[in-house]
């Protein structure tokens, strides 16, 4: 900070010291907005929280989110942001990854969720309705829908994606977004998807790992990493890429496609590199089919 962005923030403070939020928050929304600083982050969106913008609260929120969580008061005031914007799945998604203070916030969303449902029932209902029909739109237009579940309570947010993990109109990145969030939020109802092979599996969610914390997820990009080494940078990139859009696409069923990682990785590289594949593997025909989803999926967007 500057000179005078410094006696901005002196300023901040000082009104902040006497409980005259509106103004500290005006002054530090300005300031936050040509300086990046972590704390005059946090003092924002205490102040806009304590002035009642919750929503420009929320915006600063998504931004210096970890800032918030050094201590209970200020987390508190973080879940109750999430909570005055209804994004009930991200607040429970964010407690369940904390290593304190569960007990303390999730009744904080569980009364925000009680009262959503007393007081915005139509509007819930419209949200429902919205979520159970995303299979009809393209992949877009569900993820957006997706997001916008996030406004739901905790049950009726699992009785969607129950339906819609079933419905083979719902795109498979989605239902791999799904199953995550499902096991983010320690489900441990069971849940049954249709699959990439049109079949359908039954897991429970809270079992599962999050994608990128699955072993052989970050033993795929090292394999990567190890085979192209300092030779091929671009082959590198291009690899890592379609590797991870790869294992998005057969979440929650990775370990079950890819038996044997080094052989796929070799596999996914010959095909980067155009090399021709003599052998007629189980591999080779994932990879294949994976490669006109990416390719489809790319020319998309």
């Amino acid at each position: 900070m500057n000179e005078a962005q410094q006696d901005k923030y002196l300023q901040a403070q000082k009104l902040i010291a006497a409980e005259k939020w509106q103004e500290a928050s005006d002054i530090l929304e300005e300031l936050i907005n040509n300086v990046e600083d972590s704390e005059v982050g946090r003092l924002t969106i205490i102040s806009l929280y304590h002035a009642k913008q919750y929503t420009r609260a929320c915006t600063y929120l998504l931004e210096y989110l970890e800032v918030m969580f050094d201590s209970l008061s200020d987390a508190q005031i973080a879940l109750n942001i999430l909570v005055q914007n209804e994004l009930f799945i991200l607040a429970r998604q964010i407690i369940n990854s904390l290593s304190q203070w569960q007990n303390e916030l999730m009744p904080l969303v569980v009364t925000g969720e009680e009262k959503s449902r007393k007081e915005y029932q139509e509007t819930l209902q419209v949200r429902l309705r919205d979520f159970y029909h995303l299979g009809d739109y393209s992949l877009s237009e569900q993820q957006t829908r997706l997001q916008a579940a996030f406004k739901l309570p905790l049950d009726e947010f699992i009785t969607g994606a129950k339906f819609l993990l079933r419905d083979p109109y719902t795109h498979p990145l989605v239902k791999s977004s799904l199953i995550e969030i499902l096991c983010k939020l320690h489900v441990k109802d069971p849940v049954t998807i249709y699959w990439l092979d049109k079949k359908e599996y039954t897991l429970i969610p809270d079992d599962l790992m999050p994608l990128n914390a699955l072993p052989i997820v970050s033993k795929g990009k090292q394999l990567i990493s190890e085979k192209c080494g300092n030779q091929n940078p671009q082959t590198e990139q291009m690899a890592t890429q379609e590797f991870q859009l790869q294992v998005m696409f057969l979440y929650p069923r990775v370990g079950e496609v890819i038996i044997d990682v080094n052989q796929w990785i070799d596999i996914l590289i010959a095909r980067i590199e155009g090399e021709k594949i003599k052998e007629n593997s189980v591999i080779k025909q994932w990879q294949g089919r994976l490669g006109k989803m990416i390719d489809e999926l790319i020319e998309k967007h």
